[in-house]
């Protein structure tokens, strides 16, 4: 009786045959690591307590900026209100009798002051609200774009994690939470770490009501919730303040495999 020969998909099989040649052609050939270390830092010093191992695909992706760009314009064309309702020809309220007789004037037909080539006539083919700009893309292209606007940051030493379980000092905390919500504490923290003229992103896991209160009057200090994050939000900071739990939370919605 016949029996089938069972095979690996051939996907599988041409990957580890390209494995097997690159190393016998390159036999000092390892493999990329699969994680990157990133310290965890207390705040507001910013000293680094301990080291965590993030996956290498979700915080040290190659840069794309076409992937970047494809994802600005999507939030920008979604940002849209759409609530533009120019007159149209038949809207403009002039009059719909000629300016000028047919002929006998010696200049060029027109028609009524309605017209769009006329200054003050109507729009031509006017959109009236509400008007729908939103443009669709892939949840895999958005997803690298997040990606790769953090791995960005990473690469560049401007991504800070915040987090661990014991803060280093009693006047420390694992969250990015100030102990007063006394502006004073955000001028001294900008101050000693030279961030006063720097645009600031703070993604938090909760609301923190003393950060929010303190950076209040600073319009170079951005507060966003992880679940509203935008990549135009990493791409306008220098700087990016990250808590832990927010990281994981963006790790699992934006950091599943392709």
């Amino acid at each position: 009786m016949f029996k089938p020969i069972l095979r690996a998909p051939v996907s599988q099989s041409i990957r580890s045959l390209s494995t097997e040649s690159t190393k016998k052609v390159l036999p000092n050939f390892t493999e990329l690591p699969k994680y990157v270390l990133s310290s965890v830092r207390s705040f507001p010093s910013l000293e680094p307590k301990s080291i965590i191992p993030v996956s290498r695909k979700f915080i040290n992706a190659p840069l794309r900026r076409d992937i970047l760009w494809k994802a600005v314009v999507h939030e920008a064309n979604a940002a849209r209100v759409g609530s533009s309702n120019a007159p149209g020809r038949s809207e403009n309220g002039l009059s719909r009798r000629k300016v000028l007789p047919q002929k006998g004037t010696g200049k060029a037909r027109a028609g009524d002051a309605n017209s769009p080539i006329r200054i003050g006539g109507g729009r031509a083919h006017a959109r009236h609200a509400p008007n729908d700009y939103t443009t669709e893309i892939p949840v895999k292209v958005y997803s690298s774009a997040i990606k790769v606007a953090l791995s960005d940051k990473y690469r560049n030493g401007r991504l800070f994690i915040v987090g661990g379980e014991t803060p280093l000092e009693e006047c420390e905390s694992n969250v990015t939470e100030f102990i007063s919500n006394d502006p004073l504490a955000a001028n001294q923290f900008l101050l000693k770490h030279q961030l006063t003229k720097t645009n600031l992103l703070f993604i938090v896991n909760e609301p923190r009501p003393n950060l929010q209160d303190a950076t209040e009057s600073n319009e170079r200090i951005d507060i966003i919730s992880k679940e509203f994050i935008e990549v135009r939000d990493i791409l306008r900071s220098q700087y990016t303040f990250i808590e832990m739990d927010a990281l994981k939370y963006l790790a699992d919605v934006y950091g599943k495999e392709n």
